[in-house]
């Protein structure tokens, strides 16, 4: 769902909005939660990437979405991947939760994920991925006011018909990705089945197939012995098509051993929001610090869109991520996949 402008996004009053829409016989299209640091958890957009890092990996993501607007959109993701003893294989699973509005719109995820890793070359790998999960959403209609409630001199109970307290559904998807040393290039699409994810069991409302490609380049300035000190600068872009929606994010980050500064931009300038504006988002820094085993990540986006970061106050999003050894032997070289870890 989506009032002001193409890109994805999450309003303080979803739940209210769907519930009307809902009871009124609007047909509205549900959408996916997106995270500025996507690559702090890469296996929630694309299931190829478990068991890339040659590691075993524990990853957590939570976004606090315009906290200036009561009742604001909150994200969480949980996820854990890990290479088999050869490394030819990955598994893992992805639990996700999110929250929007008054109402307390809900919905939770959960994946169970497997990729398959096959050698094209001496640098260049080619990963393939799935994953099969089921989801739930539900909504707690006590914290909405409905217009009847106002007409009988604001009223406890409502007498609308219709909405339900929640539903489940089975959900799965697909990806690939082109690895080498220092480029990548992936693409994946989600809710293959598109399921049904609707509140109302007499209006359904479809979960539509979320593509998405992606990919990027590490550009090398500099090596310390062993490569144990790095200095580089990775570039790095998202494209996601999710029924008549879609998003752009473009990024650069200034890697180094200890820490990570990078900038992203999301939208499309180049096409024109329903309101005629030009379809610009958000601009997002993210600073990231940690070492092999433990990484932290925190990011910050100021809207650019007429809602306007005075508005809005932002966005935060803050990650968590822990590696361990699980492989056969320890492997001395770093892990082939060239992208940041925030």
């Amino acid at each position: 769902m989506q009032l002001f402008s193409r890109s994805f996004w999450k309003p303080a009053a979803t739940a209210a909005w769907l519930a009307c829409a809902s009871l009124a016989g609007v047909t509205v299209h549900a959408q996916d939660q997106q995270f500025t640091q996507f690559n702090a958890a890469p296996t929630s957009f694309n299931p190829a990437y478990a068991g890339v890092s040659g590691k075993a990996r524990l990853a957590s993501l939570y976004r606090s979405q315009w906290t200036a607007m009561p009742q604001a959109f909150t994200g969480f993701h949980l996820a854990y991947d890990r290479p088999t003893l050869d490394k030819r294989m990955g598994f893992g699973f992805l639990l996700s939760n999110e929250q929007a509005g008054a109402g307390s719109l809900n919905r939770i995820q959960f994946m169970g994920q497997a990729a398959h890793n096959l050698r094209l070359g001496r640098r260049l790998n080619l990963r393939t991925g799935m994953q099969l999960g089921f989801g739930a959403r539900s909504i707690d209609v006590t914290n909405l006011v409905f217009t009847d409630q106002l007409l009988r001199d604001n009223a406890t109970v409502s007498v609308e018909q219709g909405l339900g307290a929640g539903t489940q559904y089975m959900d799965m998807g697909a990806g690939f990705m082109l690895l080498s040393r220092r480029v990548w290039l992936g693409a994946s699409a989600n809710h293959l089945t598109t399921p049904n994810v609707s509140l109302n069991p007499a209006l359904p409302e479809r979960l539509a197939v979320l593509y998405t490609g992606h990919g990027g380049a590490r550009i090398q300035l500099a090596r310390g012995p062993r490569g144990r000190f790095r200095r580089d600068v990775v570039v790095s872009w998202k494209y996601m098509q999710q029924g008549d929606r879609n998003q752009l994010d473009v990024g650069a980050y200034y890697d180094l051993s200890l820490f990570t500064l990078g900038v992203w931009y999301r939208g499309l300038p180049v096409q024109q929001s329903a309101d005629g504006s030009l379809d610009v988002d958000a601009l997002s820094f993210v600073f990231g610090f940690g070492n092999r085993d433990f990484k932290m990540g925190y990011s910050y986006d100021i809207t650019l869109n007429r809602l306007g970061v005075l508005g809005t106050a932002g966005s935060h999003e803050f990650s968590v991520k822990y590696f361990w050894d699980v492989a056969r032997r320890r492997d001395p070289r770093p892990p082939y996949h060239p992208c940041v870890e925030y």
